[in-house]
Parts: C-alpha cells; structure tokens; sequence
C-alpha cells in the first residue's frame, strides 16, 4: 500500500521517471579494530584507527578494568576483523560489579563528537565469557553523561562466544548495529557518547544471570570489544529543504521526503519533528530551486 502510494505522489509530481540517489553515503567518525603491532600498549589500543573525529574520540570505563596483557600476547578479535598484517586483537575488559550491585553503570564508553554530521549510526561487535553477564545495555548520551538513554539490551546466547559469531555457532552472525537517526539531539552533537554496561536479568531485577548456562556470575568476568564505529551523514549546509546536501533544493530531496514518508524522524525529518510527514513536503515545495 505504501509503494502505491507513493508511486502516485511521484506520477502527480512528474517525478515517477526521474533516476536520483535518495540517500547521502555514510561517513566514519571514529574506528577501532585494536590490531596494534603492540597490543599490550595502552594508549596505542585506546588511540582510534580511523574516522574524521579519531582525534577527538575517547574510550574510558566505568566500575571496571581494561586488561591488555594476555600472558605477553593480546586478546583475540572478532571473527568479523579480517585483520591487519595477520594481527586481530580486542580489548579486554573485567573486574566488574559484585553480583546485585551497580546494575546499569558498568562497562566501557566511547565518546565521538558528530559536530556537522546526522543520522548516526553505532556499530560494534562483544564478546561474553561464560560468566559475564548475560545482559547487556546500550546506551547514549547527548548531554555528555548527565543523562542517559537505553537503546537496546543485549543477550547472550552462550558463554565464550562474540555476538559476530554465526548463529551454528551461539552467535548472532553480525555487528550490534544501533541506529541513532530517529533521534535529531544526536546530530551535530559535540557531547554525543554511547556506553555499554552490565545489566541485571530482566526476569528478575536483583541479580546478574551468567552468559553460560549452568555458570554462575563472577566479578572476574570478561567482556571483550572489536571493531567499534561511529558512522554519520554530513549536514546539509545548504538553503532550507536541501535534505540530500548537494546545495540544491530539487526533485532529489522530493524523494527523499517521499520515500521516507511517515517515518517516525531520521532522513527526510527537514524539520526535525520526529515525523516525515505533510510539513516537511511543505519545506521542500516553498524551496524548490534555492540554490540550483
């Protein structure tokens, strides 16, 4: 029903036959795969491998510890790493919170400005130990820690697995993905972080309920990260209505608008009400041709 109606707005605007990209190409804020020549080196493993933010992004924790020395070696990295030079390493987190206490504040947090960037996108993939909690949480920010939002909970399938792993495998066969499009505070954000922490069982409330089946959770529990990433579109600096960011308010950002009509926020949101709706067409129309 959807794609009929839309296919009529297109015919009524004379735009049914016109070929444009509706979406603009995401860009890497910051990056880590941790694959250091020397991977006991702590400000080498924290230091970001890439993005235009890698400058700016931090890595801390919270109500536990990072670990880099695994017996003169690293830790290994998720079966999604292809690697860098033959080298795959995580980092390695553990000493967390005895069992029934600090639900919701322990674990690490990655901090990434997306000043002059939208529709941000988190990527990472976890590993749990068979006695790490088996719940997770993550979370953001857009006032830089004074107040968080729960995005997602994590849950294990089995211990000593990554979330990459293939389903065969107890695993989820992919990166956690989170996308942050919905919500227009995340955008153009000097203060934007995201944090994951050890949550208690949502069945329960009081305790933390080990990843492992038949385990029981332990302070020394490890949780281990890889391939953590930010990714953003840039912000259009053009005339109002411009929503692709190619400086002209055309038949492209009709598009846009129209594909992602009814959508709660994210692209096409021109006015960022949290609705792609009536009112964000209205911008685009009393626009059309600034800037061409």
């Amino acid at each position: 029903m959807k794609g009929h109606t839309i296919t009529r707005a297109l015919s009524a605007l004379g735009l049914a036959t016109v070929a444009v990209a509706v979406s603009l190409a995401q860009t890497q804020l910051a990056f880590w795969d941790f694959n250091e020549s020397e991977p006991l080196n702590e400000t080498a493993m924290l230091a970001a491998d890439g993005g235009v933010f890698a400058s700016q992004a931090q890595i801390a924790i919270n109500l536990a510890n990072i670990v880099y020395n695994n017996n003169g070696t690293g830790f290994r990295g998720s079966p999604l790493d292809p690697g860098t030079d033959g080298r795959n390493w995580g980092l390695q987190t553990t000493d967390y919170p005895a069992q029934g206490q600090d639900s919701g504040l322990a674990g690490i947090v990655v901090s990434v400005p997306t000043t002059g960037y939208r529709n941000i996108v988190v990527k990472f993939d976890v590993r749990w130990s068979n006695t790490s909690s088996k719940f997770l949480a993550v979370e953001y920010t857009t006032d830089g820690g004074a107040n968080w939002t729960r995005a997602r909970v994590l849950e294990a399938r089995r211990g000593d697995r990554w979330h990459g792993d293939t389903d065969a495998n107890g695993g989820y066969g992919a990166l956690v993905e989170l996308d942050l499009s919905g919500d227009s505070a995340v955008n153009n954000n000097a203060q934007f972080a995201f944090r994951v922490v050890t949550i208690f069982d949502p069945n329960t409330g009081t305790q933390y309920t080990a990843a492992q089946s038949g385990s029981n959770y332990t302070t020394r529990s490890t949780l281990r990260y890889d391939l953590i990433e930010v990714q953003g579109e840039a912000a259009s600096s053009g005339p109002e209505g411009d929503v692709n960011g190619d400086g002209c308010v055309d038949d492209a950002d009709l598009l846009v608008v129209l594909f992602n009509f009814g959508n709660t926020g994210g692209q096409g949101d021109v006015n960022n009400d949290n609705i792609v709706d009536d009112a964000d067409l209205l911008v685009v129309l009393f626009n059309f041709g600034a800037g061409c």
